[in-house]
């Protein structure tokens, strides 16, 4: 299946040895999804201001992707079915890229293999199964838990740019890379 081929909304569904990271229908059980932005530090990675989202709020922004250039994909614990992480990934057909976004909102969840297992099959499908060559992806130079291991994986830095910080105080770094699919290929994770 290439991303060009299908024009009608799609399901996307993966495993890994601990989680499903699959579609999110509005009629999951959300969990405490509303209140990962109530955490510091996740709000601090993604310079968003702290927040609860409602179910309505959380109905909306699934509402948001079309399932065929925008994907919002849940991590959910294999153990458990509780939704652990989000995905949101957008894809630009013309140029065969997409770009991916993560938050393993779950304080509990971190640093168990959410994201590095997610990661895994993510691109494995976007590069391999959607035919997509490059991924990209954007994050605060202050992130010191993502930042630093871009590199070792292969994504290459190719600018950085400064945006407001939801604070309302300043500007923070916000660094842009770029991942081919043969330096993925190269690089596997």
């Amino acid at each position: 299946m290439t991303v060009d081929a299908s024009p009608h909304p799609f399901t996307i569904r993966l495993e890994t040895p601990d989680y499903i990271v699959r579609t999110i229908e509005p009629d999951d059980n959300f969990g405490d999804w509303g209140e990962w932005l109530t955490d510091p530090m996740a709000t601090r990675n993604l310079n968003a201001r702290p927040s609860r989202l409602s179910e309505e709020e959380l109905r909306a922004y699934i509402a948001r992707f079309d399932r065929q250039t925008s994907h919002l994909l849940g991590i959910f614990a294999k153990d458990v079915g509780r939704l652990v992480g989000i995905r949101a990934v957008y894809i630009d057909v013309k140029s065969k890229e997409f770009l991916v976004n993560v938050l393993v909102g779950a304080a509990d969840a971190r640093n168990k293999g959410a994201r590095s297992q997610s990661r895994t099959v993510v691109y494995r499908y976007f590069f391999e199964e959607a035919g997509l060559e490059t991924a990209r992806a954007s994050v605060l130079a202050a992130n010191e838990a993502v930042r630093p291991s871009m590199e070792k994986r292969g994504w290459v830095h190719e600018h950085t740019d400064y945006k407001p910080a939801a604070s309302g105080e300043g500007f923070v770094e916000l660094h842009h890379f770029r991942l081919s699919r043969e330096r993925w290929r190269d690089h596997r994770w």
